[in-house]
Protein backbone atom coordinates (compact mmCIF):
# COMPACT_ATOMS: atom_id res chain seq x y z
CA UNK A 1 0.00 0.00 0.00
CA UNK A 2 1.08 3.40 -0.74
CA UNK A 3 1.59 5.50 2.08
CA UNK A 4 -0.14 9.41 1.69
CA UNK A 5 2.22 12.60 1.85
CA UNK A 6 2.64 13.94 5.48
CA UNK A 7 1.00 16.69 4.31
CA UNK A 8 -2.20 14.86 2.73
CA UNK A 9 -4.59 15.46 5.84
CA UNK A 10 -4.18 19.27 6.59
CA UNK A 11 -4.52 20.00 2.66
CA UNK A 12 -7.00 17.64 2.73
CA UNK A 13 -9.22 19.53 5.37
CA UNK A 14 -8.27 22.77 4.74
CA UNK A 15 -9.40 22.28 1.20
CA UNK A 16 -12.29 20.31 1.48
CA UNK A 17 -13.83 22.81 3.33
CA UNK A 18 -13.28 25.31 0.89
CA UNK A 19 -15.03 23.75 -1.42
CA UNK A 20 -18.12 23.51 1.18
CA UNK A 21 -18.23 26.81 2.04
CA UNK A 22 -19.50 27.59 -1.32
CA UNK A 23 -22.61 26.80 0.24
CA UNK A 24 -22.92 28.74 3.38
CA UNK A 25 -23.86 32.35 3.67
CA UNK A 26 -21.44 35.06 3.56
CA UNK A 27 -19.29 36.01 6.60
CA UNK A 28 -20.93 39.84 7.08
CA UNK A 29 -19.71 41.46 3.57
CA UNK A 30 -16.97 39.01 3.54
CA UNK A 31 -18.30 35.79 0.90
CA UNK A 32 -17.62 32.64 2.96
CA UNK A 33 -15.80 30.65 -0.05
CA UNK A 34 -13.24 33.54 -0.28
CA UNK A 35 -12.03 32.75 3.38
CA UNK A 36 -12.41 29.37 2.80
CA UNK A 37 -10.19 29.67 0.17
CA UNK A 38 -7.61 31.94 1.34
CA UNK A 39 -6.85 29.74 4.11
CA UNK A 40 -6.43 26.56 1.96
CA UNK A 41 -4.29 28.64 0.08
CA UNK A 42 -2.37 30.25 3.24
CA UNK A 43 -2.45 26.19 4.47
CA UNK A 44 -0.98 24.64 0.76
CA UNK A 45 1.79 27.69 1.10
CA UNK A 46 2.93 26.94 4.38
CA UNK A 47 3.79 23.10 3.31
CA UNK A 48 5.12 23.35 0.49
CA UNK A 49 2.23 22.59 -2.07
CA UNK A 50 1.80 25.85 -3.46
CA UNK A 51 4.47 29.06 -4.22
CA UNK A 52 4.07 32.43 -4.23
CA UNK A 53 3.67 32.26 -8.25
CA UNK A 54 0.53 29.56 -8.10
CA UNK A 55 -1.22 32.19 -4.98
CA UNK A 56 -0.61 34.95 -7.67
CA UNK A 57 -2.19 33.11 -10.22
CA UNK A 58 -5.81 32.15 -8.20
CA UNK A 59 -5.77 35.81 -7.40
CA UNK A 60 -5.62 36.78 -10.79
CA UNK A 61 -8.42 34.49 -11.82
CA UNK A 62 -10.21 36.20 -9.03
CA UNK A 63 -9.79 39.36 -9.55
CA UNK A 64 -10.76 38.81 -13.14
CA UNK A 65 -14.07 37.22 -11.74
CA UNK A 66 -14.92 39.59 -10.11
CA UNK A 67 -13.84 42.52 -13.07
CA UNK A 68 -16.43 40.36 -15.04
CA UNK A 69 -19.09 40.84 -12.52
CA UNK A 70 -19.28 44.19 -12.58
CA UNK A 71 -18.05 44.92 -15.57
CA UNK A 72 -21.03 46.71 -17.88
CA UNK A 73 -19.52 47.34 -21.08
CA UNK A 74 -19.77 44.47 -23.48
CA UNK A 75 -16.24 44.68 -25.18
CA UNK A 76 -14.95 44.78 -21.94
CA UNK A 77 -17.38 41.63 -20.29
CA UNK A 78 -16.59 39.72 -23.49
CA UNK A 79 -12.47 40.24 -22.90
CA UNK A 80 -12.51 39.60 -19.44
CA UNK A 81 -14.73 36.45 -20.01
CA UNK A 82 -12.27 35.08 -22.98
CA UNK A 83 -9.16 35.57 -20.04
CA UNK A 84 -10.93 34.08 -17.62
CA UNK A 85 -11.65 31.17 -19.86
CA UNK A 86 -7.64 30.75 -21.22
CA UNK A 87 -6.42 30.92 -17.46
CA UNK A 88 -9.08 28.57 -16.15
CA UNK A 89 -8.12 26.12 -18.70
CA UNK A 90 -4.31 26.59 -18.15
CA UNK A 91 -4.60 26.32 -13.98
CA UNK A 92 -6.64 22.97 -14.51
CA UNK A 93 -4.55 21.18 -17.05
CA UNK A 94 -1.74 22.54 -14.84
CA UNK A 95 0.06 24.63 -16.92
CA UNK A 96 0.89 27.63 -14.39
CA UNK A 97 3.80 27.38 -12.56
CA UNK A 98 3.95 27.19 -8.56
CA UNK A 99 1.97 24.76 -7.55
CA UNK A 100 3.51 21.40 -6.50
CA UNK A 101 0.02 18.55 -6.11
CA UNK A 102 0.93 16.11 -4.03
CA UNK A 103 0.66 12.74 -5.15
CA UNK A 104 -1.53 10.48 -3.47
CA UNK A 105 -1.58 7.23 -5.54
CA UNK A 106 0.86 5.84 -7.83
CA UNK A 107 0.40 3.67 -10.64
CA UNK A 108 -2.07 1.99 -9.42
CA UNK A 109 -3.37 -1.18 -10.86
CA UNK A 110 -7.48 -0.77 -10.47
CA UNK A 111 -8.38 -3.14 -13.07
CA UNK A 112 -6.79 -5.62 -14.11
CA UNK A 113 -7.31 -4.90 -18.01
CA UNK A 114 -6.67 -1.81 -17.76
CA UNK A 115 -3.75 0.87 -17.28
CA UNK A 116 -2.37 1.46 -14.02
CA UNK A 117 -3.78 4.66 -12.35
CA UNK A 118 -1.93 7.94 -10.90
CA UNK A 119 -4.53 10.11 -8.69
CA UNK A 120 -2.74 13.59 -7.21
CA UNK A 121 -4.44 16.13 -5.04
CA UNK A 122 -4.70 18.92 -7.91
CA UNK A 123 -5.19 22.34 -5.34
CA UNK A 124 -5.03 24.27 -9.26
CA UNK A 125 -7.80 22.76 -10.35
CA UNK A 126 -10.06 22.47 -6.97
CA UNK A 127 -9.09 26.20 -7.06
CA UNK A 128 -10.61 26.74 -10.31
CA UNK A 129 -13.75 24.72 -9.76
CA UNK A 130 -14.43 26.93 -6.55
CA UNK A 131 -13.65 30.66 -7.75
CA UNK A 132 -16.13 29.57 -11.31
CA UNK A 133 -18.92 28.40 -9.34
CA UNK A 134 -18.90 31.07 -6.78
CA UNK A 135 -18.40 33.73 -10.18
CA UNK A 136 -20.84 31.71 -12.89
CA UNK A 137 -23.40 29.50 -10.80
CA UNK A 138 -25.85 30.26 -7.52
CA UNK A 139 -24.94 27.16 -4.72
CA UNK A 140 -28.05 25.94 -3.06
CA UNK A 141 -28.54 27.51 0.08
CA UNK A 142 -32.51 27.18 0.83
CA UNK A 143 -35.37 24.65 0.78
CA UNK A 144 -36.33 25.92 -2.89
CA UNK A 145 -32.66 25.39 -4.94
CA UNK A 146 -32.32 21.68 -3.22
CA UNK A 147 -35.73 21.17 -3.96
CA UNK A 148 -34.73 21.68 -7.25
CA UNK A 149 -32.07 19.58 -7.43
CA UNK A 150 -33.62 17.04 -6.42
CA UNK A 151 -36.31 17.25 -9.20
CA UNK A 152 -33.38 16.81 -11.48
CA UNK A 153 -33.34 12.77 -9.84
CA UNK A 154 -34.46 11.21 -13.42
CA UNK A 155 -31.39 12.69 -15.26
CA UNK A 156 -29.11 12.00 -12.14
CA UNK A 157 -29.75 8.29 -12.53
CA UNK A 158 -30.53 8.31 -15.96
CA UNK A 159 -27.26 9.43 -17.50
CA UNK A 160 -25.29 6.96 -15.58
CA UNK A 161 -27.18 4.31 -16.75
CA UNK A 162 -27.29 4.90 -20.52
CA UNK A 163 -23.89 5.85 -21.03
CA UNK A 164 -21.73 2.88 -19.33
CA UNK A 165 -24.47 0.97 -20.67
CA UNK A 166 -23.45 2.38 -24.10
CA UNK A 167 -19.35 1.84 -22.99
CA UNK A 168 -20.19 -1.31 -22.24
CA UNK A 169 -21.62 -2.40 -25.59
CA UNK A 170 -18.93 -0.64 -27.37
CA UNK A 171 -16.21 -2.85 -25.33
CA UNK A 172 -14.77 0.36 -24.01
CA UNK A 173 -15.56 -0.91 -20.46
CA UNK A 174 -16.60 -4.21 -19.10
CA UNK A 175 -18.12 -5.32 -15.30
CA UNK A 176 -15.26 -5.33 -13.17
CA UNK A 177 -16.96 -4.44 -9.20
CA UNK A 178 -14.44 -3.76 -7.29
CA UNK A 179 -16.21 -4.37 -3.72
CA UNK A 180 -13.05 -7.55 -2.70
CA UNK A 181 -10.42 -6.22 -3.81
CA UNK A 182 -7.55 -5.79 -1.72
CA UNK A 183 -6.71 -1.75 -1.59
CA UNK A 184 -10.26 -1.17 -1.70
CA UNK A 185 -11.00 0.22 1.94
CA UNK A 186 -8.16 2.23 1.69
CA UNK A 187 -7.90 3.78 -1.62
CA UNK A 188 -11.38 3.72 -2.86
CA UNK A 189 -12.07 6.81 -0.63
CA UNK A 190 -9.50 8.98 -2.18
CA UNK A 191 -10.78 8.41 -5.49
CA UNK A 192 -14.42 9.39 -4.93
CA UNK A 193 -13.63 12.31 -3.08
CA UNK A 194 -10.85 13.77 -5.16
CA UNK A 195 -13.27 13.17 -7.70
CA UNK A 196 -16.37 14.93 -6.48
CA UNK A 197 -14.47 17.89 -5.07
CA UNK A 198 -11.86 18.53 -7.53
CA UNK A 199 -13.37 16.69 -10.40
CA UNK A 200 -17.18 17.36 -11.34
CA UNK A 201 -16.53 20.40 -9.10
CA UNK A 202 -14.02 22.23 -11.80
CA UNK A 203 -15.55 20.47 -14.72
CA UNK A 204 -19.04 21.45 -13.87
CA UNK A 205 -18.40 24.65 -12.72
CA UNK A 206 -16.15 25.15 -16.42
CA UNK A 207 -18.42 23.46 -18.57
CA UNK A 208 -21.72 23.89 -17.51
CA UNK A 209 -22.01 27.12 -15.08
CA UNK A 210 -19.63 29.24 -17.77
CA UNK A 211 -19.66 27.67 -21.19
CA UNK A 212 -23.45 26.85 -20.95
CA UNK A 213 -24.36 29.36 -18.85
CA UNK A 214 -23.26 32.21 -20.85
CA UNK A 215 -24.26 30.47 -24.11
CA UNK A 216 -27.88 30.13 -22.90
CA UNK A 217 -27.68 34.37 -22.01
CA UNK A 218 -26.67 35.16 -25.53
CA UNK A 219 -28.92 32.71 -27.59
CA UNK A 220 -31.84 33.61 -25.06
CA UNK A 221 -33.85 35.25 -27.60
CA UNK A 222 -33.58 32.18 -29.46
CA UNK A 223 -36.38 29.50 -28.78
CA UNK A 224 -33.75 26.67 -29.07
CA UNK A 225 -30.96 28.87 -26.99
CA UNK A 226 -31.00 26.87 -24.32
CA UNK A 227 -30.66 23.14 -26.58
CA UNK A 228 -27.93 24.85 -28.43
CA UNK A 229 -25.92 25.73 -25.31
CA UNK A 230 -26.33 22.46 -23.79
CA UNK A 231 -25.05 20.25 -27.45
CA UNK A 232 -22.33 22.99 -27.16
CA UNK A 233 -21.06 22.71 -23.98
CA UNK A 234 -21.49 19.12 -24.41
CA UNK A 235 -19.34 18.97 -27.65
CA UNK A 236 -16.64 20.72 -25.93
CA UNK A 237 -16.76 18.32 -22.96
CA UNK A 238 -16.32 15.31 -25.27
CA UNK A 239 -13.51 16.77 -27.28
CA UNK A 240 -11.84 17.84 -23.85
CA UNK A 241 -11.58 14.09 -23.67
CA UNK A 242 -9.86 13.59 -27.15
CA UNK A 243 -6.40 11.98 -25.28
CA UNK A 244 -9.06 8.81 -24.60
CA UNK A 245 -9.57 8.20 -28.30
CA UNK A 246 -12.88 8.88 -30.43
CA UNK A 247 -14.78 6.52 -28.47
CA UNK A 248 -14.17 8.24 -25.36
CA UNK A 249 -14.89 11.35 -27.00
CA UNK A 250 -18.22 10.37 -28.19
CA UNK A 251 -19.27 8.54 -25.18
CA UNK A 252 -18.25 12.01 -22.85
CA UNK A 253 -20.20 13.81 -25.50
CA UNK A 254 -23.09 12.06 -24.04
CA UNK A 255 -22.23 11.77 -20.89
CA UNK A 256 -22.46 15.94 -21.09
CA UNK A 257 -25.77 16.06 -22.66
CA UNK A 258 -26.86 14.65 -19.34
CA UNK A 259 -25.04 16.66 -17.36
CA UNK A 260 -26.07 19.88 -19.06
CA UNK A 261 -29.83 18.71 -19.26
CA UNK A 262 -29.51 18.28 -15.18
CA UNK A 263 -28.11 21.66 -15.07
CA UNK A 264 -30.68 23.42 -17.61
CA UNK A 265 -33.58 21.83 -16.12
CA UNK A 266 -33.07 22.60 -12.72
CA UNK A 267 -30.69 25.94 -12.97
CA UNK A 268 -28.71 24.11 -10.33
CA UNK A 269 -24.76 23.54 -10.71
CA UNK A 270 -25.26 20.63 -7.70
CA UNK A 271 -28.01 19.00 -10.34
CA UNK A 272 -24.69 18.68 -12.81
CA UNK A 273 -22.53 17.97 -10.16
CA UNK A 274 -24.00 14.93 -8.92
CA UNK A 275 -24.94 13.63 -12.12
CA UNK A 276 -21.11 13.78 -12.87
CA UNK A 277 -20.23 12.02 -9.47
CA UNK A 278 -23.21 9.33 -10.05
CA UNK A 279 -21.49 8.57 -13.50
CA UNK A 280 -18.11 8.48 -12.23
CA UNK A 281 -17.92 6.82 -9.10
CA UNK A 282 -20.42 3.94 -10.61
CA UNK A 283 -17.72 3.81 -13.60
CA UNK A 284 -15.27 3.20 -10.94
CA UNK A 285 -16.75 0.98 -8.80
CA UNK A 286 -18.58 -1.39 -11.07
CA UNK A 287 -16.79 -0.96 -14.03
CA UNK A 288 -12.97 -1.69 -15.80
CA UNK A 289 -11.22 1.73 -14.56
CA UNK A 290 -9.95 3.85 -16.27
CA UNK A 291 -10.82 1.42 -19.94
CA UNK A 292 -10.18 -1.40 -21.43
CA UNK A 293 -6.68 -1.79 -22.89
Amino acid sequence: MTSLPPSFWPLAATWMLAVLSLWVPPLGRLPAWMAGLAIAIGTALALGAMQPAGALALLLLAALCAGWRTATHRLAKGLLLAAIIVLSLALALHVVPGFANPLLLDKVQVSAASKPVSLYLNLDKTAVGIILCATFAVPARGRAAWRAVVAAWPVIVATPLIVLLAGYGAGVIAIDPKWFASWFAAYAPLFLLTNLFTTCLAEEAFFRALVQGRLADALSKRPDGARIAVGVAAVLFGVAHAHGGPALIVLATFAGVGYGLAYQRSGRIEAAILTHFALNATHFLMFTYPALR
